[in-house]
C-alpha cells in the first residue's frame, strides 16, 4: 500500500510540516526581534538627549569626553555610487562607539557627528584609532581615500565646569586643529585652544583691517654686495590688530589666503607703499622697493592693467618698483601661462621681477628662465 493511500498518515504529515514552518517563522521573528533590539541599542540618539546626558555625566565624572567627528569633502564632490560609504561610515561610528551605557552618538548635521563617553582616556583614543582605520579601509574600498577624509576632535571635559556646547565647540576646535595639521585627531588642550581663537578671530576681521586701513609698512633695507651701499628695502606689512596687537605676515597671511582675499590685500599694500614713496618722491625713487605678490594675484588676467595704474596715479618711475613672486600655490595651465606674461609685461616696462626664497614651494628650475627673473 502506497504511504499517502492511508488518509491518517497523510494528515499527520501534513500537520508535521505545519509544525515545522510555524517553528521555523517563529524562530525568524525572535531573531528579527533580536536584530531590531540590537539596532535600537546601537542607534543614533539626539543632540537634546545626548545634552541631557552630558549633565547626567556632571563635572564630577572621572570620565567625560565629547569627540567631534568630520566627514571632509573638501577636495572634491562626492558621486552618488560614493554616498553609500557615508552609511557604511556611520554604522562603523554605531559599531565603535554607541554602547547605549557608556557612550552615544548623535548626528550634528549631514557630515558631522558628536560622541559622548565616560570611558578613560585609554578606551577612548583605542576607539578613535580603531574608528580612523576602519573607516580608512571603506574610503580605500569605494576608491574615495583622496576624495573624503575623516577627521576626529576630542576635549576632555572630566572634572571640568563647562557647558554642553562649550565642550561641543572645543572638541570641534580640536577636529579643526587636525584639519589644519593635514593629521586624522587631535585634543584640545588651552594652548591649542588658545591659538585657534586667535586664527578663527583674525579670519573673520582680516578683511575689515583691510578696510579700516589697520596696516602699516615696514621697510628693510637691500645693500649692494660690492659697494655696501643701500640700494632699496623689501617692504614688508604689519597689521596692527586691535585685539591682537602688532602681527607679522605669518600670523595673518594664512587669513587673507583662507578668506580669500589674496588679489584685495596685495594691492591694497602696493598703493599703500606707492603712496609712500610719493610723499618724498625726490629722494625715495632713488631706491628699488620690493613687493611680495600672490601667484593667484599674479595671474590674474587685469594684474598688469591694475599695477600700472596705480603706479601712474602716484606718478612713479617704475624702475623704482619690484614684484616678488611669493612660493605660495602650485597654479598651472592657463593660469601659469598669465602668470608668465604678465610678468613679462611688467619687465618690459622696467618693474623688476624676483623670486622668493627659490625651493621652498613650487617653482622648478626649468620656470626659472619662463618666468623672466631679474635676479
Amino acid at each position: 500500500m502506497h504511504i499517502f493511500e492511508n488518509p491518517y498518515i497523510l494528515i499527520s504529515t501534513l500537520a508535521l510540516g505545519v509544525v515545522i514552518l510555524v517553528s521555523i517563522g517563529i524562530c525568524f521573528a525572535l531573531r528579527g526581534v533580536k536584530a531590531v533590539n540590537d539596532r535600537s541599542e546601537k542607534s543614533f540618539t539626539t543632540i537634546s538627549k545626548m545634552e541631557r546626558r552630558f549633565k547626567t555625566f556632571g563635572k564630577s565624572c572621572v570620565n567625560r569626553w565629547v569627540v567631534y567627528i568630520n566627514l571632509s569633502t573638501d577636495n572634491l564632490r562626492v558621486s552618488r555610487s560614493q554616498q553609500k560609504l557615508f552609511l557604511e561610515i556611520k554604522d562603523k561610528l554605531l559599531d565603535v562607539f554607541a554602547d547605549g551605557e557608556d557612550s552615544f552618538v548623535a548626528t550634528y548635521d549631514d557630515t558631522n557627528y558628536i560622541v559622548i563617553t565616560s570611558l578613560d582616556a585609554g578606551t577612548i583614543r583605542k576607539q578613535i584609532e580603531l574608528c580612523i582605520n576602519d573607516s580608512n579601509e571603506i574610503l580605500l574600498k569605494h576608491d574615495a581615500f583622496n576624495i573624503v577624509s575623516v577627521l576626529i576632535g576630542a576635549f576632555d571635559s572630566s572634572r571640568i565646569e563647562v557647558t554642553f556646547d562649550d565642550a561641543v565647540s572645543r572638541a570641534k576646535q580640536a577636529c579643526m586643529l587636525a584639519k589644519t595639521q593635514k593629521i586624522s585627531y587631535a585634543e584640545w588642550n588651552a594652548s591649542s585652544g588658545k591659538a585657534l581663537d586667535k586664527k578663527i578671530k583674525i579670519e573673520n576681521n582680516i578683511e575689515k583691517e583691510i578696510d579700516n586701513n589697520r596696516f602699516f609698512l615696514e621697510y628693510q633695507p637691500v645693500l649692494d654686495a660690492k659697494t655696501k651701499k643701500i640700494i632699496g628695502a623689501e617692504v614688508l606689512s604689519r597689521l596692527n590688530s586691535e585685539s591682537e596687537g602688532v602681527l607679522t605676515p605669518k600670523s595673518f597671511l594664512s587669513a587673507v589666503d583662507t578668506v580669500g582675499i589674496n588679489e584685495k590685500f596685495d594691492y591694497y599694500i602696493f598703493e599703500k607703499n606707492c603712496k609712500w614713496i610719493s610723499n618724498d618722491k625726490k629722494q625715495r625713487e632713488n631706491y628699488k622697493y620690493t613687493i611680495n605678490f600672490s601667484r593667484s594675484t599674479i595671474s590674474e588676467p587685469e594684474f598688469v592693467k591694475k599695477i600700472t595704474t596705480i603706479a601712474e596715479k602716484y606718478d612713479l618711475k617704475f624702475s623704482c618698483l619690484a614684484v616678488e613672486i611669493l612660493e605660495d600655490k602650485n597654479i598651472t595651465g592657463e593660469a601659469k601661462q598669465q602668470m608668465i606674461d604678465n610678468l613679462s609685461l611688467l619687465k618690459e616696462r622696467g618693474i623688476s621681477i624676483l623670486l622668493d626664497d627659490f625651493g621652498s614651494g613650487y617653482t622648478t628650475f626649468g620656470d626659472l628662465q619662463n618666468l623672466d627673473i631679474s635676479i
